[in-house]
């Protein structure tokens, strides 16, 4: 299943739970409507540390990638400047 198809049915599904929530959640029903906003914090506090996971999983080897390129570029800039310096004496 792709990851835009999860987070999709994620807000479609949270957004029903919303809206059935409030449909049944009277204004005279105080306790419900706590426990209901209450609950919907936890998942929205839950929703996003799994975001914020999935970023640092899919972030980490971009970052190991991104090092290695720039080492690979110092190391290669320093090669063409001894390269040119012997060409130059020639």
């Amino acid at each position: 299943m792709k990851t835009s198809t999860i987070i999709v049915t994620t807000l479609f599904v949270g957004a029903a739970g919303i809206i059935v929530a409030a449909l049944f959640a009277t204004d005279k029903d105080s306790r419900a409507t706590n426990r209901i906003t209450r609950k919907g914090k936890l998942y929205k506090d839950y929703l996003i540390d799994k975001f914020y996971d999935y970023s640092d999983f899919v972030l980490h080897p971009l970052e190991k990638i991104e090092d290695k390129a720039l080492r690979m570029n110092k190391y290669l800039d320093a090669k063409a400047i001894k390269i040119k310096a012997e060409a130059n004496k020639t």
